[in-house]
Formats: structure tokens, sequence, C-alpha cells
């Protein structure tokens, strides 16, 4: 299920269609904190961040869900820029990111039953910054607790 409706979805495009291909947000509703890890560590961000979006917002987003999500998205390159001065194109990452900085630093992501390590899976995390906005939690700069979620299988 998570493979039809959420893994590639938009290269699904009928050639004969003009709208954009969207996911359905009900059957996404309906996914579990162990597989909404799963969907974020298969997801092909050439389909865009809408369910990456929803993964974060989510009230069952695992800490280490949110982790592995901001990781995989190169935090580094957004360090030097603020609303203001990030290309149009590049915010929606730009705010996803803000996003889950900003969930971490109040404590909202309530579940922490899923790993995800940034540094062995090889994300520099000790980068500096000088704007506070890009002020990162030491509790999103190391390993969550928990285990790592099985694969569910393609």
């Amino acid at each position: 299920m998570i493979k039809n409706n959420f893994i590639e979805f938009s290269f699904n495009k009928n050639e004969d269609i003009d709208h954009e291909i969207l996911p359905d947000f009900e059957k996404f509703q309906t996914l579990n904190s162990a597989e909404q890890y799963f969907l974020a560590d298969n997801y092909n961000w050439d389909d865009g961040i809408i369910v990456l979006d929803w993964i974060i917002d989510s009230p069952k987003c695992d800490k280490g869900t949110a982790s592995l999500i901001f990781w995989r998205a190169e935090p580094d390159f957004y360090f030097n820029y603020t609303a203001e001065t990030i290309d149009e194109y590049e915010k929606p990452v730009w705010n996803l990111l803000q996003k889950i900085v900003e969930k971490f630093k109040q404590n909202k992501f309530k579940n922490n039953k899923l790993k995800f390590d940034p540094i062995k899976e090889g994300y520099k995390t000790d980068w500096e910054t000088k704007l506070d906005i890009w002020e990162i939690p030491l509790e999103l700069k190391t390993a969550t607790k928990g285990k790592k979620p099985f694969g569910f299988g393609f």
C-alpha cells in the first residue's frame, strides 16, 4: 500500500492528464509511526515534499522519523538563508526544515520509539550556523532512542 500510493506517486502520471497527481491523504492517515518511518526512509524527494509535510504534521510522527527527514534534506545547504533570502523554489524544503527544528525545540514530537542516528548514517552534524533560526537542538544532532524499524518490503 505504501509503495503503490506514496513512493514515486508523481511518476505514474498519465501523459493525457494536465493536473498534478497528489497522494491520498485519507490513506496516509491510516499509517502508523513505523510505516511513516518506512515511507520517509524510502521516499523519492522528486515527488515534492507534500507527504513529508504530512508526516511532520502528524501526531504519530516519531522523533526518529523527523530526524531522518531533517538530515535527508541536506540542511547545511539552507543554513545561510532566511525566509526572505531563500529562492522561491527552495522555500518548501526550507520551511519543512524550520518546522522540524521548531518542533524539536518545543518538544512537540511525543513518540520516541524509532532510531535514527545521523552520525552513523554519514551526516555531519556539527555545522557552524550564523543565523539563530538555524540553532539546531542537540537532540536533533544525536541518535534518537528506540529501534530501527524492520523492512516492510516493497
